[in-house]
C-alpha cells in the first residue's frame, strides 16, 4: 500500500526539520497512538545525521479479536532513518521490533518551502507492506481469517501518525509559542512599576 501527505506548517522549514530530526519525542502527545519514542543510537556523519528511534504503539484501538494476540513489542518498531541536512529530507525505513517480518515499511520525509516565508511543506511518501501470516503464535489457518483485521490495525496505527505528523508539528510550535508569550506577560505584570 502506497501513502502519501502533504501538509502546510506556519513555521519555517530549518525550524520545522530540526524538530523533526532532533526533537521527535517533543511530539509524543501530539501523535495518536504512540505511547513512546526512545532515541537508540544517534551518528552525525557526512552530508547528515543517522537516528535509530524506538517508537512504542498502543494497543487500545486493536480490535478485541486481534488484543488477544498483541503484545506491546509487536506494536512496538524501529525507525532507521538518515537525515540529510542540505535536501532536509529523511530517508527512513521501519521495521517491526518482533515477530519476524509483520510488515514492511520505507519512504521519505520532505520539509520544504511552503506559500509563505514563514511557513514549509511537510511531505511523506512511503510504501507500507503488511504480513499477518507472520504473526508469531498464530495458526497459518487462523492468520487467513486475521488477516484484514491485521492489516487494517498496523496500517489504522502507522499511517494516521504520518498524516497526522504536520498537526503535530503545527500544534507543538504553538504551544511552545502560546508558553512563551504567557512566561514573558508574566515576567512583565510582575516588573515594577516605573518612575
Amino acid at each position: 500500500m502506497r501513502f502519501e501527505c502533504s501538509d502546510e506548517v506556519g513555521h519555517p522549514p530549518d525550524l520545522v526539520f530540526h524538530l523533526l530530526r532532533d526533537d521527535m519525542d517533543s511530539l509524543l502527545p501530539y501523535l495518536e497512538d504512540v505511547e513512546s519514542i526512545e532515541v537508540v543510537e544517534r551518528r552525525e556523519e557526512e552530508g547528515g545525521v543517522r537516528i535509530t528511534n524506538l517508537w512504542r504503539g498502543s494497543t487500545r484501538k486493536a480490535p478485541s479479536v486481534v488484543q488477544k494476540v498483541l503484545t506491546p513489542d509487536l506494536v512496538s518498531w524501529t525507525d532507521y532513518a538518515f537525515w540529510v541536512t542540505a535536501a532536509r529530507r529523511a530517508e527512513w525505513r521501519l521495521e517491526p521490533r518482533v515477530g519476524g517480518r509483520l510488515f514492511e515499511c520505507k519512504g521519505t520525509t520532505t520539509i520544504g518551502p511552503g506559500a509563505r516565508d514563514d511557513a514549509c511543506r511537510i511531505q511523506i511518501q512511503g510504501e507500507l507492506n503488511v504480513y499477518p501470516e507472520r504473526l508469531p503464535g498464530v495458526p497459518r489457518i487462523m492468520a487467513g481469517a486475521l488477516r484484514g483485521k491485521v492489516e487494517q490495525f498496523i496500517c489504522d496505527m502507522i499511517v494516521p501518525n504520518m498524516k497526522t505528523m504536520s498537526r503535530g508539528v503545527q500544534r507543538c510550535f504553538d504551544d511552545r509559542r502560546r508558553a512563551g508569550a504567557d512566561a514573558a506577560g508574566g515576567a512583565q505584570a510582575g516588573a515594577p512599576a516605573g518612575p
